[in-house]
């Protein structure tokens, strides 16, 4: 809608918006501090992140313009959205087991000899399907495998040396894969207490680099393109970096970073995260490393109808919950937008399909009509509520509309 603006109520509230300052500067930082980090680790560190946050193809554009080595996605589904956006290269940081699933990702390869794709494996029963699949349906070119490594309680990938090398054994010998390296996932951790989950997670690490030191002394890895080591937590990239640097392979390696959250961040989830990564890393204060949160929800105030307690036009099918519900962070009357430093110690305690409660402080000046953004504490399960997002300038006036491809 051109010349619209949300704080004058053009658009039918709730509504969804990008900033596109904080955007912008998110976009570059994350590349920026990585590259640092890689040079100070004499490795080559390439960002390629997690597609599934957002799945809009605007924004994965502006990450590979911003210099990203491709875009992660968790599926075959998010694998087609990536490629018809013009993405040149997805690391599917997952499994793929289905037939249809397989036989999609192969139909990709053979629809664009331009386009690549790295998958994962953890099982030889996992490797077998791949290769019957490619069996079925040659793509023309090995299908690229990263041997996943993983840890008790978490996800997916094996859980030992010993575990890894059968595995690593059935890719290398695979006719039509290629055992391209290993990648493992830490960001799990992020929830254990903060004493304990910079240990857990670089101990996470550390198996994937043995895991990928015994598959290099068996000579299981393939000779073409530097070797892959990933990881992919948003909360740990420093240590990723930095333990897989280490891993003193007999060829080059690459780090693969799939970091997802960076883009848009958020008001609360990853905050103490990001303050622990600033305090562990001397080049994250040397750079001046920070991200602004860009994603919020925009609702009217339905009802206050008694003193402390407000209504708001928004819930569940709005924003996700999964992290915590979100803060009221900016406050707008009669289009012109005001001081919200009292509502930043307002409540969100309870949330219904399309409402929010608020509790809300004694000085809170809130009417029925104003509007509230809301800011997720978790962007991925907020993207998937919407199917058109508006990308807002500062003061709120829309510069585009973007589509969502969940």
């Amino acid at each position: 809608m051109p010349d619209a603006r949300v704080l004058h109520e053009d658009l039918p509230l709730p509504v969804c918006t990008l900033r596109e300052s904080a955007l912008r500067a998110n976009s570059r930082a994350l590349p920026a501090f990585l590259d640092a980090l890689g040079a100070a680790c004499d490795a080559e560190v390439v960002l390629c992140p997690h597609g599934k946050t957002s799945m809009v193809p605007e924004l994965f554009r502006r990450q590979l313009d911003d210099g990203c080595w491709g875009i992660t996605t968790a599926n075959a589904q998010q694998t087609r959205v990536a490629r018809a956006a013009g993405v040149p290269r997805v690391l599917i940081a997952n499994e793929l087991v289905g037939r249809a699933d397989i036989d999609a990702v192969l139909a990709e390869l053979r629809a664009d000899e331009g386009f690549a794709v790295t998958c994962y494996v953890d099982s030889v029963a996992g490797v077998e399907r791949l290769a019957a699949r490619i069996a079925a349906h040659p793509s023309g070119r090995p299908l690229d495998v990263l041997l996943e490594t993983g840890y008790a309680g978490g996800r997916g990938g094996v859980r030992s040396v010993a575990d890894a090398l059968p595995v690593a054994r059935a890719a290398a010998a695979a006719p039509g894969l290629r055992l391209a390296g290993v990648a493992t996932y830490e960001g799990l951790l992020q929830t254990h207490a903060p004493e304990v989950r910079a240990d857990e997670a670089a101990a996470v690490l550390r198996l994937a680099v043995e895991v990928a030191r015994a598959c290099d002394a068996a000579g299981l890895l393939a000779e073409a393109d530097p070797v892959l080591l990933s990881a992919g937590g948003s909360s740990f990239y420093d240590l990723a970096v930095r333990t897989l640097a280490g891993a003193a392979l007999s060829r080059p390696t690459r780090i693969v970073i799939r970091s997802g959250c960076y883009l848009t961040h958020d008001v609360g989830f990853y905050g103490p995260l990001f303050a622990d990564l600033a305090a562990r890393e001397p080049l994250a204060r040397e750079t001046g490393l920070a991200f602004v949160p860009a994603l919020e929800v925009w609702a009217s105030v339905l009802s206050v109808p008694e003193p402390g307690f407000a209504v708001l036009g928004a819930g569940r099918r709005d924003f996700g919950t999964d992290a915590g519900p979100p803060a009221l962070v900016r406050h707008a009357r009669d289009g012109e937008e005001r001081d919200a430093a009292t509502l930043r110690s307002a409540r969100i305690v309870r949330v219904n399909d399309q409402h929010a409660a608020a509790e809300l402080p004694a000085d809170a000046d809130l009417r029925v009509g104003d509007l509230v953004a809301l800011a997720p504490n978790h962007p991925c399960t907020t993207f998937d509520k919407w199917r058109d997002v508006h990308l807002v300038d500062d003061g709120g006036a829309v510069l585009d509309v973007l589509h969502t491809h969940f």
